[in-house]
């Protein structure tokens, strides 16, 4: 028969080799916890705030000038420009871009590129106008604007900035999940309204309570249980 004392040591070796490989195990999914974080961290979607949006404005040369025509079908124009004091200023000829902002002044600009590997893009949405001012031409520094069309361009056109976004991301988190088709409408579906009631239908009725009698006034809060 085994000693008391033999038994007990074998217990204490069964526990402690338990607690180990628990231990391993628990660790052991920690970091695969913590590779899962990190990599959802390298894979996100950046939010650009706006002062990191316009110095990527600034580090740029071309953008895309997005407008409704005179008849309201959406266009898009690549244009070059400058970022002076939270607008674009952009170089342009006596062309149908003048025409169109002149009849539809809210237009939206959009420019990116790669840095540093990630992918940036910025968006802004505001008012365009004609430049009248030969010193905001000056100050702006439109002058020196180089166009990459070799279309001659003597006129300005100043997009004000109303909203700014931005958005960052690595340059190797791309997908190419498989594409499903719709099924049904794309919108939420809108919320159940109350069936009207049909006509002819007796409605509930009201409740009726028979008036009290009695030459004392009832106060309210002092009305004996029923």
């Amino acid at each position: 028969m085994p000693r008391p004392c033999a038994v007990r040591t074998r217990q204490l070796v069964r526990t402690a080799l338990h607690f180990r490989t628990q231990v391993g195990y628990d660790r052991r999914e920690g970091d695969e916890h913590m590779k899962d974080s990190s990599a959802d961290r390298t894979t996100r979607v950046e939010r650009l705030p706006a002062s990191t949006c316009w110095e990527l404005l600034q580090s740029a040369q071309l953008g895309r000038l997005a407008v409704d025509n005179a008849d309201g079908a959406p266009d898009i124009f690549p244009v070059n420009y400058v970022a002076h004091e939270g607008a674009l200023f952009i170089r342009t000829a006596r062309d149908a871009k003048l025409l169109h902002i002149a009849q539809h002044p809210m237009v939206a600009f959009e420019v990116d590129g790669e840095v540093e590997g990630s992918h940036w893009s910025v968006v802004i949405r505001g008012r365009a106008e004609r430049v009248t001012r030969d010193d905001e031409i000056r100050e702006s520094g439109v002058r020196d604007l180089v166009s990459w069309s070799p279309t001659v361009k003597l006129f300005v056109i100043k997009v004000v900035a109303n909203a700014v976004t931005g958005r960052r991301f690595p340059a190797h988190a791309g997908r190419a999940d498989e594409p499903v088709a719709f099924e049904g409408d794309a919108a939420p579906a809108a919320a159940a309204e109350a069936s009207p009631q049909a006509r002819g239908e007796r409605p509930a009725p009201i409740p009726h309570f028979s008036p009290r009698t009695g030459t004392n006034p009832v106060v309210p809060g002092s009305e004996p249980e029923r």
